[in-house]
């Protein structure tokens, strides 16, 4: 299990991270097809924006370290800048493993929810 845990933080996406490349690729895509490719203009400086937020979230929320974090964050910017939406789609596998790791970072060794005891009130 401490091997799969290793491996999803390695190569994995916050879903969050995933989610919003996913969400904003497939909308510039559909801003460049009505632009007949024109709009590619736009979708460097949103790639750049989107790959900036991208390091923040691996680092912040996912807990990556500073380059990890940079290099994820590099591939979902470029990825994202590429006037297609099949890139989005190579990037399911590590949205998984985000998914997975996230999953299992909620639950203890044995699959249950870790329930932190709660002290009741003594009551005389």
């Amino acid at each position: 299990m401490e091997k799969l845990k290793s491996f999803c933080q390695t190569f994995g996406l916050h879903p969050l991270t995933a989610m919003g490349l996913f969400v904003v690729d497939w909308m510039l895509f559909a801003e460049e097809v009505a632009t007949a490719g024109i709009g590619w203009v736009i979708s460097l400086p949103v790639g750049m924006v989107l790959g900036f937020a991208a390091i923040l979230i691996q680092k912040l929320a996912y807990k990556d370290e500073t380059m990890p974090a940079v290099a994820k964050g590099l591939l979902v910017g470029l990825l994202t800048a590429i006037p297609t939406p099949l890139s989005s789609l190579g990037l399911l596998p590590l949205a998984a493993f985000g998914a997975i790791r996230s999953f299992y970072s909620k639950t203890n060794g044995a699959g249950q929810e870790a329930i932190e005891p709660k002290l009741l009130p003594q009551h005389r």
